[in-house]
């Protein structure tokens, strides 16, 4: 899949995506030689990310494995950055293990949503992860930091790197932004332990090939895992009543997200035999207010649909916003189609190193 960028505007932006791989080249060489310091935790580091902008299923990702290394019984906090909330210098604790104690607003929908996927879990919020880590330990015992979207966070060592990649997307043009969906040059795939590779069952073993190619070309060799984007079904907003997809298959809906990706979302509507009627598409993380719920009612009288459907990262920013329709979230889950192999990654990673390695250094 290719990156939407027309190639006139690509050529007008050349010069700006030149200043911008300078920028990041010139970080990672500066943490490479390290003039730029790494600082570790006394405790394991586990990082999810991924080396494109744009949707990857990380945060169902990130809730996967927190649920996972729960069954082992580990006091796990998740640190974000929180993309799409207030930038927080010093940790904001977005939830201590009992639910949200802030809102998207405050703390961006990614986090929100995991301290609701995840009530058991103590999620944190700051530009610096390892402040974010130190607090997580001394405040509430978290003795595993997940680190949610952290592959560009070098400040914070880590003993595990997954980076996911969309199945359907792929690194798209190959270009870094604003020309293409680079973060990164592809090169630095090798940082990463393992890729990750998620979608719909149709789309995954085509874009496991592609990956595998591109890291052939790169001349790395790594663990590529598949893993499925499978849809559990629907939500209600107003009252947490939980449909199965069968019950609204048919009916006339109009979907509305703000996310990276929400070709994909409505493409999931459709596999579920929704009558998608339209689509209401705002920009990636978009807070709701009236102008956007203006938006949405003029969708509402113009096709009356049954019902509005939209994501869970969406939903964390509706707050207690009333909607001009009856409204559902679409949930979904993640499932590795490796698991064994996979968790023996991350078990081996994270609890087989030499402790006295992690010693914490200001």
């Amino acid at each position: 899949m290719d990156f939407p960028v027309a190639p006139w505007l690509c050529a007008l932006l050349f010069p700006a995506a030149l200043l911008y791989r300078g920028g990041v080249e010139l970080r990672n060489f500066l943490y490479r030689r390290g003039t730029l310091p790494t600082l570790r935790l006394p405790c394991p580091v586990l990082s999810v990310g991924n080396l494109t902008v744009g949707g990857s299923g990380k945060t169902p990702f990130v809730a996967y494995l927190a649920r996972k290394l729960r069954e082992s019984d580990q006091n796990i906090a998740v640190a974000s950055r929180g993309y799409g909330g207030a930038s927080h210098a010093t940790p904001l604790v977005v939830s201590d293990g009992t639910g949200p104690l802030a809102s998207a607003a405050e703390a961006g929908d990614e986090p929100v949503l995991l301290s609701q996927l995840l009530p058991s879990v103590v999620v944190m919020v700051c530009r610096d992860r390892w402040s974010a880590g130190r607090l997580a330990r001394e405040r509430f015992g978290s003795n595993l930091i997940l680190l949610d979207d952290g592959y560009q966070h070098r400040r914070l060592a880590r003993d595990l790197d997954l980076l996911l990649v969309d199945a359907g997307a792929g690194f798209g043009n190959g270009r870094m932004l604003p020309c293409g969906p680079l973060r990164e040059p592809l090169r630095e795939l090798a940082r990463c332990d393992a890729l990750v590779v998620t979608g719909s069952s149709g789309q995954i073993p085509q874009g496991v090939e592609r990956i595998r190619e591109t890291l052939a070309d790169c001349g790395l060799s790594k663990p590529v895992f598949r893993c499925e984007r499978r849809l559990d079904g629907f939500a209600r907003l107003d009252s947490d009543e939980w449909v199965p997809a069968a019950a609204l298959k048919g009916m006339k809906a109009v979907a509305f997200s703000g996310i990276a990706r929400p070709a994909g979302f409505e493409s999931d509507l459709r596999s579920l035999g929704v009558n998608l009627v339209d689509s209401v598409r705002f920009r990636d993380h978009q807070k709701f207010g009236p102008g956007e719920l203006a938006r949405l009612a003029r969708t509402v009288q113009d096709v009356r649909p049954d019902f509005l459907v939209t994501t869970e990262k969406d939903r964390a920013r509706l707050g207690t916003l009333r909607l001009p329709a009856p409204a559902y979230a679409l949930r979904i889950h993640m499932a590795p189609l490796e698991e064994e192999e996979l968790m023996a990654l991350v078990t081996r990673r994270l609890f087989s190193a030499d402790l006295t390695a992690r010693a914490e250094r200001p």
